[in-house]
């Protein structure tokens, strides 16, 4: 993680200054989801804030998700769905647990499992650089 958390808070993609490419939907066809667990998450939520975390506060369903983003195909596929809100009061259009400022997940911890089994293309293609790399040395 610490190599790669520099990385995504600091340059991401390989951009100097850019920031958490996977928890925004930015100007791409994107979309957070579909989330497995999301009853657990919301548990996880509401156990760490001390109160009952509602589900429409956190995840978007596909009648709201497809009205939002008409010209996103993949928010016009229910299988994608739940996703999680983003804060569309950034252009970015961040996930609502993404800190912009601090560049960092708010609820990292207990963050939902898409989240936690997401790979990232940039990082996965710099490992398997390395490691071809790597088995080369003598």
């Amino acid at each position: 993680m610490g190599v790669d958390c520099t990385i995504c808070s600091n340059k991401c993609w390989g951009d100097e200054g850019h920031h958490g490419s996977c928890c925004k939907l930015e100007d791409r066809d994107f979309i957070i989801g579909p989330h497995h667990d999301s009853n657990k998450f919301i548990k996880r939520l509401s156990e760490r804030f001390g109160r009952e975390i509602k589900y429409e506060d956190v995840f978007i369903e596909y009648d709201e998700g497809k009205e939002q983003f008409p010209n996103k195909s993949v928010w016009q596929s229910p299988s994608n769905y739940p996703a999680l809100r983003v804060n569309k009061n950034d252009s970015t259009l961040p996930c609502i647990f993404y800190n912009v400022a601090m560049r960092a997940c708010s609820v990292y911890s207990i963050r939902p499992q898409v989240c936690g089994e997401y790979e990232c293309e940039y990082l996965t293609n710099k490992t398997n650089k390395t490691k071809n790399i790597n088995e080369f040395k003598y």
